[in-house]
């Protein structure tokens, strides 16, 4: 499905032969136009009707990807996993102390360091729903 996002994302803002890095720099670059914005809300709009029909959830689908990984971990013991976690976390709180004490400067012309910021914010994200689970419970769950 990675493929085909990419693909209709590439469409949705124009880019011939689309790529993850080329669409990854487009959506980065931060300057989508009013079409561009609702080529892509109108795309969304439709992968959620078709996953739909299909009778995909695609929030059952991520539960299930997390539920499997936390399974594979106890059932290992891989010390990957929390390591991978630590540095995660390390690097990220490190980079937002260093940005709050000045340290660090993101100034416009550095695109890198915003992306960077933005990836460790996903990671650990998930980082924090692996291990604690999702936060998006919806209303109505009987858990």
């Amino acid at each position: 499905m990675g493929g085909m996002a990419v693909e209709v994302v590439g469409k949705c803002l124009g880019i011939d032969s689309a790529t993850t890095d080329k669409v990854t720099k487009a959506l980065a670059a931060g300057n989508l136009t009013a079409e561009q914005m609702a080529a892509l809300q109108a795309a969304d709009l439709q992968l959620k009707t078709r996953m739909a029909e299909l009778g995909l959830d695609a929030e059952k689908l991520a539960a299930a990807d997390r539920a499997s990984a936390r399974e594979m971990q106890m059932h290992t013991g891989s010390h990957t996993v929390p390591i991978l976690a630590s540095v995660v976390t390390v690097g990220f709180f490190g980079i937002l102390v260093g940005l709050m004490t000045g340290d660090l400067k993101m100034w416009e012309g550095h695109a890198e360091l915003q992306m960077l910021v933005g990836s460790l914010a996903s990671a650990w994200a998930m980082i924090v729903s692996f291990y604690f689970g999702a936060s998006h419970i919806q209303l109505g769950d009987k858990k």
